[in-house]
């Protein structure tokens, strides 16, 4: 296999474990500041009576806000690298060790200003129900935040450079992503976003706010705002619920946003060895079009074989966990 093709599966293979850096570090973000759910259970929380010192950040979906702050990192990159590539000829990625990191630090920083003002601007809104703004709550949430966005804006931006450059990192310029950094990284801040919203929420550390009510039985209507806000070592607050977040929901989020990169990025380059599209990326038509039908059989083949893999884990957990029995 020529080593530009070896080249291009290893780089897929570093994006797929960034996107499973990036996705574990999204959905804690999300649980430090209490963006997704159980947001909407801390914003009923003193409505009924909870007052609690959870901190509340949700100023928009997960899927807006992290595209907003990739889209940030990925523009400042960019712009930085247009005045720092031709510096180091040859050695472009050189720039990007430099540009990266400032770009992200600038979205981190609006992160946490957005992070303080929808905290403080929601808990105020609470007032009528006695719910105070804690100022050390404030405080020792927003520096957390920060560093869990940085990772996971970072790691979205380094797979919008390695996909942007893709080709030269290889060997064959000819492969670099027509699209520009900055757009990569809405698409896939969005991505992330979206995961972190959809798989993080069932995961989100329910059994932490809920200890009260029988496993398995899911959270009616009527149990939202009743969150629990006594932790081992006193009261409650996000940062607990992000650590025990950590020993599962975390990582399967960031599994989920993985194991997608890796699928899908896996079925197009083989699909494209196949049809002879690699390494020579040959301008007749008929190539691409079996480059194309590969990668979908290989990708319809593959979903085929995720649909069958967890009907059997579903039936083998219902058979030896049985049926929940309401109470």
């Amino acid at each position: 296999m020529p080593i530009e093709v070896v080249l291009l599966f290893a780089w897929m293979l570093v994006i797929a474990f960034l996107a499973f850096i990036a996705c574990t570090f999204e959905d804690l973000e999300s649980d430090m500041g209490s963006q997704s759910n159980p947001n909407s259970q801390v914003q009923l929380a003193a409505q009924v009576g909870q007052v609690n010192r959870f901190f509340n950040k949700a100023i928009s979906g997960e899927p807006l806000s992290n595209a907003m702050y990739c889209v940030t990192a990925g523009t400042i990159a960019w712009l930085l690298l247009r005045q720092f590539e031709p510096l180091v000829p040859g050695e472009e990625w050189k720039a990007a060790v430099l540009a990266i990191p400032i770009g992200v630090l600038a979205a981190t920083m609006i992160n946490m200003i957005f992070s303080a003002t929808s905290h403080c601007g929601r808990t105020a809104a609470q007032k009528r129900f006695q719910q105070p703004i804690y100022l050390d709550v404030l405080y020792g949430h927003l520096v957390p935040i920060g560093a869990h966005a940085f990772m996971t804006t970072f790691c979205i931006t380094c797979i919008a450079y390695i996909q942007s450059n893709i080709g030269t990192l290889s060997g064959n310029p000819a492969l670099n992503h027509p699209f520009a950094l900055p757009l990569l990284g809405f698409i896939w801040g969005i991505t992330v976003g979206a995961i972190g919203s959809s798989t993080g929420d069932v995961h989100y550390g329910a059994e932490r706010e809920f200890q009260d009510r029988p496993f398995g039985e899911g959270k009616r209507v009527v149990y939202h705002g009743k969150i629990t806000r006594y932790a081992e070592c006193g009261v409650r607050t996000q940062k607990d619920i992000a650590g025990f977040c950590l020993k599962f929901g975390a990582p399967c989020t960031g599994m989920t946003f993985g194991l997608i990169i890796l699928f899908e990025s896996w079925r197009s380059m083989v699909g494209m060895q196949l049809g002879g599209f690699l390494p020579a990326l040959p301008a007749f038509t008929a190539t691409g079009d079996m480059a194309a039908i590969f990668g979908i059989v290989l990708g319809l083949l593959i979903v085929a074989a995720l649909m069958v893999g967890n009907l059997v884990f579903v039936k083998w957990v219902r058979k030896k966990y049985g049926p929940f029995v309401g109470v």
